[in-house]
Parts: C-alpha cells; sequence; structure tokens
C-alpha cells in the first residue's frame, strides 16, 4: 500500500531564482515536513536550501544535463518508492500526494491539475485552469491559491479522469519509469523529452490518469517556452525525435494513444523531386535506406499529401505486401 510518505519530490532547476525555488520548497513542506526533496542543479552550484533539513537532498552538476539528466539523476538518487515531478516554479495544493495516491501502481502513473497564469493563453480546462496568483515569489501568496484550490475541488463533478499522456507534471513509482530508462538524454536542450518518454512509456503497457484533484500553481515566470533559444531548440530536438521515431508525435497521440491503433516503426528512403528546401530538410530526416522507397513530386503535393508524410508509418504499416502503392501524388515502390 502506497502512503504519502513513500514519496520523493523531485526537482531541476537552473538555479536563476533562489527566491522563488525557495519559495516552492516551503509550499512543499508546510504539507510534508518528512518527506524527501532532491533538488537537481542544473550547471550549478547548490543554493543551500535549508542546510538544516535531514530529508532535502541537494545536487550540484558541473555540466549541463537539462530538464530529461536532471530528472534522470533525480530517479537515481532519491531513496523513496514513488517519486512526483514537481519544478522550482510550482506550488502545491493541499492534499496534493493523497489525492494522487489511488492512481499510482506499478503500471499506473498520474498527472496532476496545473493552475497557471494567462500567459501562453486563456483557455481553462480542468486539466488547466487559468487563474494568475502572480508571477514572482514577491507577488504569489500561498494562502490565497490554497483557497482557490479547494473552492476548485469542491466545485469538481469528477476527481479523475483517464488520461493517454504523462510528462513533466507526473507520478508514479520510480522501478517502473528506469525499467524504461527515464528520459532519453539525447533531447538536448529541451522539448520533446517527455513525448519520447509517452511513447516509451505507452508501448511498455503503463495508463495514466489524470488527478482533476491534484493542484499546483505553475507560475511560469522562467520556463523554456519564454527562451530567445527556444525556436533553435525545438527545431533541434524535433529532427531528433523524427529520426527515432519516424512519425509526428500528434499522429501517435491521434492514432496509437487516443484510438488504440498499433504503431510500427517502418523506415523508408523518400526521393523528392522540386521540393523547396523547407520540405526537403524535413524528408531528409526522416528517410533512411530501406527496401520502402516513396516518390515525392513537391510541385504536386497537398496539404493533405505532406499529411501522409508525417505519418508514414501507419500508412505503410498496413501494407502487408510488396508492390507498388499510389497515394495521391505520393509514389510507394515496395520491394
Amino acid at each position: 500500500m502506497i502512503t504519502s510518505n513513500d514519496f520523493s519530490f523531485l526537482i531541476t532547476t537552473a538555479g536563476n531564482s533562489r527566491e522563488r525555488l525557495i519559495a516552492a520548497y516551503e509550499s512543499i513542506r508546510k504539507q510534508y515536513p518528512q518527506n524527501e526533496i532532491v533538488v537537481v542543479y542544473d550547471n550549478t552550484a547548490s543554493h543551500e536550501i535549508n542546510p538544516q533539513d535531514a530529508n532535502l537532498k541537494e545536487i550540484a552538476t558541473d555540466k549541463r544535463v537539462y530538464v530529461s539528466g536532471g530528472y534522470n539523476l533525480a530517479l537515481r538518487e532519491c531513496t523513496k518508492k514513488c517519486f512526483v515531478f514537481v519544478h522550482d516554479d510550482t506550488f502545491i495544493a493541499p492534499l496534493f500526494l493523497e489525492n494522487m495516491i489511488p492512481h499510482i501502481s506499478e503500471t499506473g502513473f498520474c498527472n496532476f491539475t496545473t493552475v497557471e497564469p494567462p500567459v501562453f493563453g486563456d483557455q481553462s480546462t480542468l486539466q488547466k485552469p487559468i487563474k494568475d496568483f502572480g508571477r514572482s515569489a514577491d507577488t504569489f501568496v500561498l494562502e490565497d491559491f490554497n483557497q482557490f484550490a479547494i473552492q476548485h475541488i469542491n466545485a469538481l463533478q469528477e476527481t479523475s479522469t483517464d488520461s493517454p499522456f504523462g510528462g513533466f507534471f507526473m507520478a508514479g513509482m520510480v522501478d517502473s519509469i528506469l525499467k524504461i530508462d527515464g528520459f532519453d538524454e539525447s533531447f538536448q536542450p529541451y522539448f520533446y523529452e517527455d513525448s519520447d518518454l509517452m511513447i516509451r512509456m505507452y508501448l511498455a503497457g503503463y495508463t495514466f490518469t489524470h488527478a482533476l484533484n491534484s493542484l499546483v500553481y505553475h507560475m511560469g515566470s522562467l520556463t523554456s517556452r519564454e527562451s530567445s533559444d527556444s525556436s533553435i531548440a525545438h527545431e533541434l530536438t524535433h529532427k531528433i525525435f523524427l529520426k527515432k521515431w519516424k512519425v509526428e508525435f500528434e499522429y501517435f497521440k491521434n492514432y496509437t494513444m487516443l484510438q488504440h491503433i498499433p504503431y510500427k516503426k517502418v523506415l523508408t528512403k523518400i526521393v523528392c523531386t522540386n521540393c523547396n528546401n523547407q520540405t526537403q530538410q524535413y524528408l531528409d530526416t526522416i528517410s533512411e535506406e530501406s527496401p520502402i522507397t516513396v516518390f515525392v513530386d513537391g510541385g504536386k503535393l497537398t496539404q493533405e499529401e505532406f499529411g501522409y508524410l508525417q505519418s508514414l508509418s501507419y500508412i505503410i504499416g498496413g501494407m502487408d505486401e510488396p508492390g507498388s502503392y499510389q497515394i495521391g501524388s505520393l509514389q510507394i515502390e515496395y520491394k
């Protein structure tokens, strides 16, 4: 049986705001004074949040580990059987762990609800309510958020819902996530490491539940989405993802996670004529030497046909016999 004492809180941080990190730490300690907290500092010395806290483990690194490497290090260093990923800009509401515990098992993981200020969108959902409680440690008042969280939870008709996704706002058993080697650290600096993890967890037979009654406030004041280098990082890790899986995550999500259509990684050689540079670069990313060749005429390529290229693994995975196939303007030779 899992109890709240079985959890380690795992944080990886670039250490940009000591005040915010301490505030996030204190929000945990107000509810869980004895739980293990593991903080990994990304290429920086530890801040020594509280030297008197025997259950606080601070780990400094001498190189960039980013989110994927930081969480993997925290997973290896924690001593409890369960983990929960939190950030240096998240603040937990009452009964945060207790409301997730019923949904966690050796194969079951649980997502929690993130309340966010209207910075990256103003569309409020049960999984992500939009409410501004401040964007700095100076302006954030934990008691105001806790009062909102209690009112929000009391108004819920259902306290949980099935979810095909996990990610950075997730709790589960340490051994289970380490069985699939945690995050793939080749996704550097950031983006797509969570998408890759979700695919591997799904293919391993793991399931997800979203606890609508387990809340954090995600201040989001220094996230990668605001970085000046984020577009470069996104382009880089997108290529890494495509080379690895040969399909866009959106198609894996919609076809396999939501519709339970089996995924089969299929290598294809793509020959493109009359393609612009952007299309050519994309196709070069997913092209490999293979008995299956896809001939693409960029001059005839429609948006729908480009969608076919983004989901080739599903299209070709359904071809049982070698031969010649035509899909729109795409020609497929399967030797």
